[in-house]
């Protein structure tokens, strides 16, 4: 049955692209009939001869009729998002259209139901036996998406944190970093299924990624780009980044019960401003406020990255002490994602740290706790709100997410 989720969830539960706020005053949508046909016409003339789009009930695009595949899918959700921008495509949902390859995929689940290994038994783990971790960063990109000043930067201070002899100390042999152009899909690829073979129930897992985002795609994912992620066509963008997919089939198959998953990593219109015809007339979404719009990792996102049931949100992290001691009396153990900035927000870099901020102050707070997570992160979080205000503007939102499989999840890179 988890097997089918696997499939099925990223298909039923879409996130959605604008916030409650936004929902609540559909009336003020600025998509108009025009819009609609506009899109139909693209579509026609891009041969999608079965597919079409209508409004949904809060007045966004949402795609409707026959599709052949997945990448016939994709391009017209992408055709939409150029006529109207990220904000105004309503997420995929097979009540909306029909795709064969979905049938078909649905009909080879009983047949493959005999062969799938099993899963990692319940219950706690004991103590961490081995530790493993993939570090990668992309500041320059093949294509014309523009570069990122401090992602390399990032990646290294993370990984020389987890390398250092006195402080994590993980084995440099079981610690991969990949940045700019080693950091291509494959490769990364090739190291997430190296981890997945090696890690054991016992080993402690730590991923961690910096880079661009591309627009939320057909179910609501922002994907992470990599040195040769595509954007010709556009819906290229989501075939050659690092997708949900690819990072689900790794959560789902690790059998290590520690893993933590670190995305300091966004969609903004500005990284793709080079590329002509990837951004709607303007640059932006209709109706969006600033040019320099955004879309960070949703809370739907992570309950379909790391499995729905019993998801623990971080929405509210506890106060602490002025104290280096965690608060946890023992090791935590679980899946944990973090994201640098939820949905419809940014992740910033920042010109005076030299670093993403979230990044630098998650570091800080690992250095500052031991190494235990959910203390860096409960001490990273307000730090990083303050300082996007103090630096991009008093409106300007970051805020850091943590998503979680146990409530016990304040795992430590430092073993004593």
């Amino acid at each position: 049955m988890k097997r089918f989720f696997h499939y099925i969830l990223p298909v039923c539960i879409a996130c959605l692209f604008i916030t409650v706020a936004g929902l609540l005053h559909a009336a003020e949508s600025p998509v108009t009939e025009s819009h609609i046909n506009g899109i139909n016409d693209l579509f026609k003339n891009n041969s999608i001869a079965k597919g079409f789009v209508e409004f949904d009930q809060y007045k966004r695009v949402m795609l409707k009729g026959e599709y052949s595949d997945e990448k016939e899918v994709d391009l017209a959700f992408s055709l939409a998002q150029t006529v109207v921008g990220i904000k105004w495509v309503s997420p995929v949902t097979p009540e909306n259209i029909k795709v064969k390859e979905w049938e078909r995929r649905l009909g080879s689940l009983f047949s493959r139901a005999a062969v799938l290994k099993p899963r990692a038994s319940a219950g706690a783990p004991g103590p961490v036996r081995n530790k493993y971790g993939l570090v990668v960063g992309v500041g320059k990109f093949k294509s014309n998406i523009n570069p990122l000043q401090y992602s390399v930067r990032d990646a290294g201070s993370f990984y020389n944190f987890l390398v250092d002899p006195n402080k994590a100390a993980f084995s440099k042999s079981n610690v991969y970093f990949l940045v700019d152009q080693n950091a291509t899909r494959d490769n990364i690829a090739r190291h997430l299924d190296g981890i997945k073979k090696a890690a054991g129930p016992d080993d402690l897992v730590v991923i961690y990624m910096s880079s661009h985002g591309t627009p939320p795609d057909k179910f609501g994912g922002v994907n992470v780009v990599t040195y040769d992620t595509e954007v010709k066509p556009r819906e290229r963008v989501w075939q050659t980044a690092v997708t949900e997919a690819m990072l689900k089939d790794f959560v789902e198959n690790l059998q290590a019960k520690r893993l933590v998953m670190i995305l300091d990593t966004c969609y903004s219109n500005g990284a793709y401003r080079a590329v002509p015809g990837f951004l709607p007339a303007g640059g932006k979404s209709l109706g969006a406020a600033e040019d320099e719009e955004g879309y960070g990792l949703s809370k739907d996102y992570g309950k379909r990255l790391l499995g729905s049931k019993d998801i623990v949100l971080e929405d509210e992290p506890r106060p602490k002490a002025n104290s280096a001691k965690s608060v946890d009396s023992q090791d935590g153990y679980g899946k944990v994602l973090i994201s640098a900035s939820s949905a419809g927000e940014k992740s910033w870099e920042s010109d005076t740290l030299r670093n993403s901020i979230f990044t630098y102050y998650f570091v800080d707070g690992l250095g500052r706790y031991q190494g235990s997570v959910k203390d860096a992160f409960t001490y990273a979080k307000p730090l990083v709100s303050q300082k996007v205000k103090q630096e991009k503007g008093a409106d300007i939102e970051q805020t850091p997410q943590a998503m979680a499989t146990n409530t016990d999840w304040n795992m430590r890179f430092i073993q004593k």
